[in-house]
């Protein structure tokens, strides 16, 4: 079960994963990655008992080996989209760690040496369940935004997504109420389509 976090109207256009690996929107995109995952990765360094500066460092270095992950993210159809998301941070944790212990000197305890333990990762790991629920369903929107009719989508997004009443969206689009209540089910159909294939790994052939 996908739990939706809150999702703003930049960020559901256009996911945020796309948002990051494109140059014109840059700084805007990396606040809304920074505000998605720093404050669960600054929370689970607190809770391993890293001071506040030592969070923050870790944060921020983590934050960027997550963000050249999903910089050179390209969907593979025979990957849960999840899975990418969780082996990605995985790997930054794992890429962040390494670079720590090279710089450590010898005499000096690994302070980060918690990093290591499986079920540290695991924490982290719960940590973002939410964000890649988030992720997921942007991905998903996405795709399904391709491929229908600005009119119809926006049907869709300012009634389910941003909650307008569904008159007030049927008049202002000048569109039929029965017809926004049937773009309303084929979108939400289709985003929840797309939701079990990126989940499941494997495309639906045609």
């Amino acid at each position: 079960m996908i739990r939706v976090m809150s999702v703003t109207d930049s960020s559901t256009n256009v996911s945020l994963i796309a948002r990051i690996q494109s140059d014109q929107r840059h700084e805007e995109s990396w606040v809304d990655f920074v505000d998605r995952y720093g404050r669960r990765i600054f929370s689970w360094c607190e809770r391993r008992g890293l001071q506040p500066n030592d969070a923050e460092d870790v944060t921020q270095e983590v934050l960027v080996r997550i963000a050249k992950y999903i910089r050179s993210f390209r969907y593979d159809a025979k990957q849960s989209f999840r899975g990418y998301l969780r082996q990605a941070t995985e790997n930054a944790v794992n890429d962040f760690t390494r670079l720590q212990n090279r710089q450590l000197p010898a005499d000096q305890p690994d302070s980060i040496s918690w990093l290591h333990l499986i079920e540290s990762k695991g924490e982290l790991m719960e940590n973002l369940s939410e964000v890649f629920d988030l992720e997921l369903l942007e991905f998903a929107m996405t795709r399904v935004r391709s491929r229908v009719s600005t009119e119809r989508w926006r049907a869709w997004h300012e009634t389910t997504i941003q909650g307008r009443d569904n008159k007030e969206v049927a008049s202002e689009l000048a569109m039929p109420l029965g017809t926004l209540y049937a773009a309303k089910n084929q979108i939400g159909n289709q985003v929840r389509a797309e939701i079990e294939v990126l989940e499941s790994g494997s495309e639906i052939e045609g």
